[in-house]
């Protein structure tokens, strides 16, 4: 079997008969007859988008600064128990990001 290039055009040639009578089919006399087309369009989402849609709209809805965390870190910076040791701060933050 020997298999030529990529035929990208089959779908669209096969979308351009979708409908049509042929002699294969049979019905070589009566046209087919119109699709019925909804008046107005709509869009159902799948569980997965609905769920990525419901993730995304929490996500907006959380404030983007926790106030609470930056005044706490303010009072351990000013008190000198963090920001001596840049090395320190920065292995504390990754274990609390990696942790959570």
């Amino acid at each position: 079997m020997r298999i030529e290039g990529q035929r990208t055009d089959l779908l669209s040639r096969a979308l351009d008969h979708v409908g049509r009578p042929t002699a294969a089919a049979g019905n070589q006399t009566a046209p087919t007859p119109a699709l019925s087309v909804p008046s107005g369009d709509a869009v159902q989402l799948s569980g997965d988008a609905q769920l990525l849609q419901a993730a995304m709209k929490a996500a907006d809805q959380a404030p983007a600064i926790r106030q609470d965390v930056v005044e706490k870190m303010r009072a351990a910076l000013a008190a000198g128990t963090i920001g001596n040791d840049a090395s320190q701060l920065a292995d504390s933050m990754l274990d609390s990001w990696i942790t959570k």
